[in-house]
């Protein structure tokens, strides 16, 4: 063999090798993206059911992604927000918690707060209310100041509630609970021209088909509109509550109020 063959032979088996190595390498890393890919697919599949309202489909699909990788923050928050739906308040808070623990993040930390807050925990939804703001390029920081209020006005901080409703007006001007929020704190401050400010903002809002009435809407604005002495509207829902809420609370208690205005 000449000195030029041998050179070609050690020349390939060297290509040979290094080709061995790499596609080894290349199909364990391929392997593991593949299984990550596939997790993340399941959790895309379980919050299209999860959307369409089929809980049990949801959480086969999410329960797979988890058999791949126990820790993915995705597949946790879908289970919590399932066992929410069901009513299975321990497994939900439980997957909350592994989803912000494993994968901490602002759409978590708000999923989370409207949780607490609908479970009644609004010192816990507070807080986590406060991280999801602390992200200013969020999309959810207008809906998080709306929640932040309704939650601070539990907590009986009023000062919070109104700064935060303003804010979440400034975000978003078509929240309509943010209006009645700060109309609310103003009508039980006696401060009733503002109240009937804000409470207008909502009003302005159902006009546009942005929001709608219900009975104790139509209430708040009767005991406002008198004051005013804005009788076209004092007479516009007072007809709504007696034609729309006949048998409500609210058209119970206009009525005695009502009485008592006539009785003065």
């Amino acid at each position: 063999m000449t000195s030029a063959s041998i050179r070609l032979l050690i020349s390939a088996l060297v290509v040979f090798g290094l080709t061995g190595c790499v596609t080894t390498t290349v199909s364990s890393f391929d392997a593991k993206k593949d299984l990550n890919k596939a997790a993340l697919t399941y959790v895309q599949i379980g919050y299209g059911y999860f959307e369409q309202g089929a809980n049990q489909q949801a959480k086969e699909a999410l329960t797979k992604a988890l058999a791949i990788d126990d820790q993915l923050p995705g597949a946790h928050m879908g289970l919590a927000r399932v066992y929410d739906r069901e009513l299975e308040f321990k497994l939900a808070d439980s997957h909350f918690q592994k989803a912000l623990r494993y994968g901490e993040s602002t759409e978590g930390h708000f999923q989370y707060g409207v949780y607490l807050y609908n479970r009644g925990d609004y010192k816990g939804a507070y807080k986590q209310l406060n991280k999801t703001l602390e992200d200013t390029v969020s999309t959810r920081r207008a809906q998080a100041f709306e929640y932040q209020g309704i939650v601070a006005s539990r907590l009986d901080k009023m000062d919070v509630a109104i700064s935060s409703y303003n804010r979440a007006l400034a975000l978003n001007p078509l929240l309509g609970n943010s209006f009645l929020g700060l109309a609310n704190i103003y009508f039980e401050r006696q401060e009733l021209s503002t109240a009937y400010r804000y409470y207008n903002g909502f009003v302005e809002l159902v006009r546009a088909q942005h929001g709608r009435h219900n009975a104790t809407t139509l209430w708040l604005g009767i005991q406002l509109a008198k004051v005013a002495q804005d009788k076209n509207a004092l007479s516009s829902m007072t007809l709504q509550l007696k034609n729309q809420f006949p048998q409500s609370v609210e058209y119970q208690t206009y009525l005695r109020w009502q009485a008592e205005q006539d009785a003065a």
